[in-house]
């Protein structure tokens, strides 16, 4: 059972929900907002186990009979409101929340609903919701994790208790890496700057194989691409924009190239470097590059990315993409 103690970063948040169990002062709505894999659910997991324990800690315990059903999945007070919709319309939320949190608890002290991707609510469901955190019940506490408080209404905002979830330090979230992934330094640095501070990305990156081809296929395009011809560069703009699944991944871990070609520029040292194991390539194209040439690199790698969130990648844009670092690299 992840318990408060286990959480990596977040420490404020942490000991913001843990005061309020500890002097009884739990808020009936809480929206806790940050970027996917930053720890939210973890949080929320160890925050309602925690509200639910016997022992009336602000650990859970681990070992009573709610805290050994939250790990099983089947807290009869604790609800999880799942969809696989694009929209979470004022149907689900009426189904879901409104009217069960009018049920008492069963066993435990609160009745809490977690909801998942919590922005999906329209306006209408939100407006729904909003009647139920006007008049909640005293027991019922309600936990909305979103990646966009914007998607908000001021009504739902001003009523509810909202935690920011800031990234984690590479010097709490490497260490972190290292031991729960078993990987090597060089590794878990890696994995840490290209995640930006998400210990689930992070994780996920470390452990993946996946990861790891699309990490050497980065490293060699980096390296190679000063001396690739027109129609090799054509190809490969071609070859990286029909990759819709992982293109995102591709882009940002040129990014972490981009971030150590800056650092070994601007410090000379190869400790820090994520792509360690091309040191010298790195070295060889910091000698060429300004760091104006950097900085432009770096807009246009982040609007690129931008497009590609809104899945928008037009070939030529990746293509002029590696024209222009093909020019620096060589300046």
């Amino acid at each position: 059972m992840k318990l408060f103690r286990d959480i990596i970063g977040h420490k404020t948040i942490k000991e913001h929900l843990q005061q309020g169990i500890r002097n009884h002062q739990v808020s009936h709505a809480y929206i806790f907002e940050g970027d996917d894999g930053i720890g939210k659910r973890t949080m929320a997991f160890a925050f309602a186990a925690a509200l639910q324990c016997k022992e009336g800690g602000t650990e859970p315990c681990g070992r009573c009979l709610s805290c050994l059903q939250m790990e099983s999945g089947n807290q009869p007070d604790v609800v999880w409101v799942t969809h696989e919709k694009s929209i979470i319309s004022v149907g689900d939320v009426r189904e879901s929340i409104c009217a069960p949190i009018a049920i008492k608890p069963y066993a435990g002290p609160y009745k809490i609903f977690l909801v998942n991707e919590a922005e999906k609510m329209n306006e209408q469901a939100q407006n729904a919701l909003l009647k139920t955190l006007e008049e909640p019940p005293e027991y019922g506490v309600i936990i909305l994790l979103t990646n966009n408080r914007e998607a908000f209404l001021p009504t739902i905002l001003s009523r509810a208790v909202v935690l920011n979830f800031l990234p984690v330090p590479d010097s709490e979230l490497v260490p972190f890496l290292m031991k729960e992934a078993g990987i090597p330094d060089y590794r878990a640095r890696l994995a840490a700057a290209y995640a930006g501070g998400s210990p689930g990305k992070a994780l996920a990156c470390a452990a993946s194989e996946e990861f790891q081809e699309r990490k050497d296929l980065v490293a060699g395009l980096m390296q190679n691409l000063p001396d690739m011809d027109e129609e090799r560069m054509a190809s490969m703009a071609k070859s990286l924009a029909a990759r819709k699944d992982d293109l995102g991944d591709i882009l940002e871990l040129m990014q972490v190239w981009l971030r150590d070609l800056l650092y070994r520029k601007a410090s000379g040292k190869k400790a820090e470097l994520m792509f360690s194991q091309e040191e010298s390539a790195l070295s060889s194209q910091a000698e060429r590059i300004t760091y104006e040439g950097i900085r432009k690199l770096q807009e246009e790698l982040e609007e690129l990315i931008a497009k590609r969130k809104a899945n928008v990648t037009p070939e030529p844009a990746v293509w002029l993409m590696l024209v222009h670092m093909k020019e620096s690299f060589r300046s």
